[in-house]
């Protein structure tokens, strides 16, 4: 078996090694961009470029490895998981620096951190796709603190409430799509939790359940920008 690329490696389980290398390693990047936000800020436009590079070749990473082993199957391959989608924003992001994108983005990436503290489905760090794992969920994670240090980005209350729209509408599509091509997009047929659950109370309880990560989501992100971006006054008198 080639551990680097065949899809029978095994899945990781919950704080294993492998997750607490992920973990460790989102961690190590989190403190570094907030021990660094000097630097970051004085080569943002250097940086934004340098993510940009690495998160479109961790597309091409990801979708080869789609069509060369897995021959593009389209119940798994399809960009729809919500990470995937949260890649393409951040990618879109990065060209046009649209606030816009980058809020639509911070909502649907918070569930990245769900995805970091407990993987579903997810292969070990060896792996192609375990690689494209990381590379994708660090970056939709970071991105937006690095936006909020580099161009004082911050998350919107109206943006909350327009990326809950856009979510339900996603929701309605991969819940439709998911029984017609065996799909396991937002991983509605391989549920992380509440795997007992009847469908008739999973739906509603992740339907409320995503509107409340998104209100919170909104207030903890004010408050911990608010502490990276004036811990040290100088970074505001610099842009002034």
């Amino acid at each position: 078996m080639n551990l680097f690329w065949d899809e029978e490696v095994p899945f990781i389980s919950v704080f294993n090694g492998h997750h607490l290398f992920y973990i460790a390693g989102m961690i190590g990047l989190l403190l570094l961009m907030c021990t660094q936000h000097r630097k970051v800020k004085k080569h943002a436009d250097q940086i934004r470029q340098w993510i940009l590079l690495i998160s479109i070749g961790q597309q091409v990473l990801l979708y080869s490895w789609y069509v060369f082993e897995m021959g593009f199957d389209v119940s798994e391959s399809l960009p729809f998981h919500i990470s995937r989608i949260s890649s393409l924003l951040g990618i879109v992001y990065l060209f046009s620096k649209n606030n816009k994108v980058l809020n639509l983005l911070f909502y649907f990436g918070l569930f990245a951190y769900g995805s970091f503290f407990y993987p579903s489905r997810v292969y070990p760090v060896y792996h192609v796709i375990g690689l494209s794992f990381f590379i994708n969920h660090a970056i939709t994670i970071l991105l937006p603190l690095f936006a909020a240090i580099a161009y004082k980005w911050r998350p919107t209350f109206k943006g909350a409430l327009k990326a809950y729209g856009w979510f339900l509408l996603y929701f309605l599509f991969v819940y439709t799509l998911n029984p017609v091509i065996d799909g396991n997009y937002f991983y509605l047929k391989y549920r992380p939790f509440f795997v007992d659950l009847p469908e008739s109370l999973y739906i509603p309880l992740v339907l409320v359940a995503t509107l409340a990560i998104f209100l919170l989501g909104y207030l903890l992100a004010h408050f911990i920008i608010h502490f990276v971006t004036t811990e040290q006054p100088s970074i505001i008198s610099e842009e002034e």
